[in-house]
């Protein structure tokens, strides 16, 4: 096993989330704008298609939120 030492954070913690508040705000506005525009022009208007578009729409946008979110709670140094 390579074990390599620690390398700290390049941005304090303080910065690291509200930068990365700041791009989940942004980012999940322009995700929920291009879910609606998706909702109103392209998806079909039936009931088995928005049956699986709305769910999958609600929760897509977790997945490239939780590396993010990871780095953004990332501690400055190593306890112990």
């Amino acid at each position: 096993m390579d074990t390599q030492p620690y390398k700290p954070p390049f941005l304090p913690i303080g910065v690291r989330k509200l930068l990365g508040t700041l791009i989940i705000l942004v980012g999940l506005t322009v995700y929920a704008f291009a879910a609606i525009w998706l909702a109103i022009e392209v998806l079909p208007d039936h009931w088995a298609a928005q049956l699986i578009f709305y769910p999958i729409a609600g929760i897509a946008w977790a997945f490239p939120a939780k590396p993010l979110i990871d780095w953004m709670q990332r501690p400055d140094k190593l306890d112990g």
